[in-house]
């Protein structure tokens, strides 16, 4: 294994060197593209209003973007009849603004007046030739032989369909009825399924042109009725032209076309100086990660960092094999991926520390430190991969890349925490250079067997609710009393855009907007022009622009208005209901997806932790929503698509903790000691679990800190979301998911002492062994001796007695 692991290394190395990341706008600028709407090419009878079309035409143009492949780009309506599109620096750019201005407008309609063998009266002739390329043209010709155009046949056909009536489920396929060539599939809708059906039941015999921009495609006769709801397009199509036909189908049609009428390279939306304070900061925080793992757990952390500089290397190289584009949505999931990366070497040691106090040799505590971790990990690391699945299918822009960027950097940490840490260890124990006991930090605890048995959380339970609600109850007051504001993500605002009579610094810009209260304002400079900046605020009331113009000059320098347009939201109605539809159906599977795993004692048991991890973390999300509410009543504060992004990782850090600590009260229920109450055994789980849960924490706290106070300004509100989300999902893991537990089984059992019915084996607290046999070997001698000193004894070295005392003490 550990060839395998070296390969890997090395070849994540190479590719990290060879392949360049793809950044988005925030990181890496791009280019801004405003477009011009055609209105005087809609239809005949129908008017221009922009609340009907602008909505349809971002849409149209976020599917067409996407297939382009390019992440997360800003896209807005701008005045009534306008839109900008802002694209990450792409090879592909010129293609991509191509693909916007096309309306791909497709109409299926029948050559009423072409001859066939149904009306060979009809007054043109059709004839059907291939040119060069194969492709098929087709020509019109009346009774005296003279051409017709084309755009004459269209004129006097009959519309039977448009596109809207194809579901977006086309796809290129190959026709084997001729010989292979390339053709599209594709499926109507409900609606269409029966026009379709209706009309060729009723015209066969007839033509029937597929028609694409006023390009006849292809016009087949109807041979026999189609009411199955398919048809095939055909065409000649080379493999890539019938992929794209496809792709430009399933996006949509545009209502007219579009016409760019601007293209400006622009910077970093964070701007260039915040990147840089940022990655500083980042690696600051990193840094000192590194440090507390090895201050805290010695040689398991000095091992744990070299897996997650492993794991940092296989996590870069991923994103750059397949393309994903690095955002700040995707920091946000990396640096969570990282937290769950860490946390499971802290499982995994937190375990190794518990069986070498138990007795165990050092090579089969290695082992079973590792399998009763793996559970835990694997059923954390399943809701988190499960709910990043729902967030790719139902989300869109910078959902779909959190996600994605969160699912792969989760199931690489799997890999590096389960087999490269194991296999370091392993080499490590192999040498011999592993044995002596201060390696291992068996004395260092956050709570002693002492301190344990004084501690009851569980009896306090009352305590911590009373302290959620006195967090909560404020926040949702201040909620329901309109805190809450809504950025310029979701609301639109203004668009300024500014030529300096100098270079623009754009520091500057942002402190006089500050100052006239526009903080949070979007500033990006041309890279083309660095005079020339563009800034996005909320709304500015006509009255207060030269407020604003002044404040601008009076710390910037004096400048020209070279527009001033009001702009709608980046963020779309879509995106929004499916981001809560994606949390709801991402609950829904987390609670099964726990219903199945923790059924101890039945579906329903395990139903009960599902549903009490859905409450902790919406107790969480519950707290940023308010804690906003409140700083938006008092300071202003609003939320963007960046407080989404924040929410979406809480929910992720929040399950998958609480998930750690429901896993110790599972083993837990199937070991349990006679007569053992529940509340007790919840309390005992939890204080198993404390250092895990405490030290997983701080190393994010850790990251977070560093960029809270090192990192640019302008996402500080973003890592304070962060912060907040990180602390409140640890103290609801602890005091509030467990203690939910036991108020259900207070309410459905017997009362403080009741106990869960379970299928397990149950044995007196006297009988209690370790859970896994322990080797009859002889310990190191080193861990022995540091065991012994502990308290506990090494196996196979005691002696037996003929008598000894009662302990009221309990190994676990």
């Amino acid at each position: 294994m550990s060839s395998v692991i070296l390969a890997l290394v090395i070849a994540a190395i190479v590719i990290t060197i060879k392949v360049p990341m793809k950044e988005g706008l925030d990181i890496a600028g791009g280019v801004r593209v405003v477009l011009q709407a055609q209105t005087e090419q809609l239809p005949k009878g129908q008017t221009w209003d922009a609340n009907k079309y602008l909505p349809s035409i971002i849409r149209i143009i976020r599917n067409r973007i996407d297939i382009q492949g390019v992440a997360e780009p800003l896209i807005q309506g701008k005045g009534t009849d306008q839109i900008i599109v802002e694209l990450p620096d792409i090879q592909n750019k010129d293609e991509a603004i191509a693909a916007l201005q096309s309306t791909a407008r497709m109409e299926f309609r029948q050559l009423q007046n072409v001859k066939t063998a149904r009306h060979p009266g009809a007054k043109y002739s059709m004839s059907v030739e291939k040119d060069d390329s194969g492709n098929e043209i087709y020509h019109f010709t009346d009774a005296a032989g003279n051409d017709v155009p084309t755009a004459k046949i269209i004129a006097e056909s009959r519309l039977i369909l448009t596109g809207d009536d194809i579901s977006p489920k086309s796809e290129a396929t190959k026709d084997q009825q001729k010989m292979g060539a390339n053709v599209v599939a594709i499926e109507f809708t409900r609606t269409g399924k029966k026009k379709f059906a209706d009309f060729t039941r009723r015209n066969v015999g007839e033509h029937l042109a597929i028609i694409m921009e006023d390009r006849i495609l292809s016009a087949p006769e109807i041979r026999e009725p189609i009411l199955d709801g398919r048809a095939i397009i055909s065409g000649n199509f080379t493999t890539e032209e019938a992929v794209k036909l496809a792709e430009t189908i399933n996006a949509g049609a545009l209502p007219v076309p579009l016409k760019v009428i601007q293209v400006t390279q622009v910077e970093a939306t964070l701007g260039q100086g915040s990147v840089d304070k940022s990655v500083t900061a980042g690696a600051i925080g990193l840094a000192a990660v590194v440090l507390f793992m090895v201050i805290y757990y010695l040689l398991p952390g000095l091992v744990a960092d070299l897996a997650l500089i492993i794991y940092a290397l296989l996590t870069l190289a991923a994103f750059k094999l397949i393309h994903v584009t690095l955002t700040l949505p995707g920091i946000a999931a990396y640096i969570l991926s990282i937290g769950m990366a860490v946390d499971a070497n802290i499982l995994i040691f937190e375990r190794l520390k518990e069986e070498l106090r138990s007795g165990k040799t050092l090579k089969s505590a290695i082992d079973a430190g590792f399998s009763r971790a793996f559970t835990s990990i694997f059923d954390s690391n399943m809701c988190t991969i499960i709910t990043c699945a729902i967030l790719i299918y139902y989300g869109t822009g910078p959902i779909r890349g959190f996600a994605v960027v969160l699912a792969l950097g989760v199931a690489i940490s799997m890999f590096t925490a389960i087999t490269v840490t194991r296999t370091i260890l392993y080499l490590l124990v192999n040498t011999g250079v592993a044995t002596h006991p201060a390696l291992f930090g068996l004395r260092r605890q956050w709570v002693t067997g002492r301190t344990g048995r004084q501690i009851n959380v569980v009896k306090h339970m009352y305590l911590w609710f009373a302290l959620s609600a006195a967090v909560l109850i404020p926040g949702m007051i201040f909620w329901g009393m309109g805190g809450l504001h809504r950025g310029i993500d979701f609301t639109g605002g203004s668009l300024l855009q500014l030529e300096f009579k100098q270079p623009a610094d754009t520091a500057k810009i942002d402190s006089a907007l500050t100052s006239v209260g526009l903080s949070g304002s979007m500033i990006q400079k041309s890279t083309s022009d660095p005079r020339e900046v563009f800034v996005r605020s909320k709304f500015i009331p006509q009255e207060d622009i030269t407020k604003v113009k002044d404040a601008i000059a009076a710390k910037a320098g004096e400048f020209t208005v070279q527009s001033q347009e009001q702009v709608g939201p980046s963020v779309s109605k879509e995106l929004e209901t499916n981001a809560v539809m994606a949390v709801l159906l991402a609950s829904i599977a987390i609670i099964l997806y726990l219903a199945i795993r923790f059924s101890v004692g039945g579906f329903v048991q395990g139903l009960r932790f599902g549903v009490c991890a859905v409450v902790a973390t919406l107790h969480d999300v519950a707290v940023i929503i308010g804690a906003f509410a409140i700083l938006g009543y008092f300071l202003h504060w609003e939320i963007d698509s960046l407080f989404v992004t924040a929410v979406l990782t809480v929910i992720g850090f929040s399950t998958h903790d609480t998930i750690v600590i429901f896993d110790r009260i599972r083993e837990n229920l199937k070991h349990k000691s006679r007569g053992e109450a529940f509340d007790d055994l919840v309390n005992r789980s939890i204080l198993q679990s404390f250092a895990r849960s405490i030290n997983t924490s701080l190393t994010v706290v850790i990251t977070l800190t560093a960029l809270y106070i090192f990192g640019a300004h302008n996402i500080r509100q973003f890592v304070f979301a962060l912060l907040l989300g990180v602390v409140t999902g640890t103290y609801s893991s602890i005091f509030n998911a467990s203690q939910f537990l036991v108020l259900w089984q207070r309410i459905t059992g017997e009362g403080v002492g009741s106990t869960l019915s379970v299928h397990a084996n149950v044995v007196k607290a006297k009988d209690l062994k370790p859970l896994e046999p322990v080797q009859e070997s002889v310990q190191e001698p080193a861990i022995a001796a540091a065991v012994a000193e502990a308290g506990a004894k090494p196996s196979g070295t005691a002696k037996p007695k003929a008598k000894k005392k009662k302990s009221n003490k309990r190994r676990y």
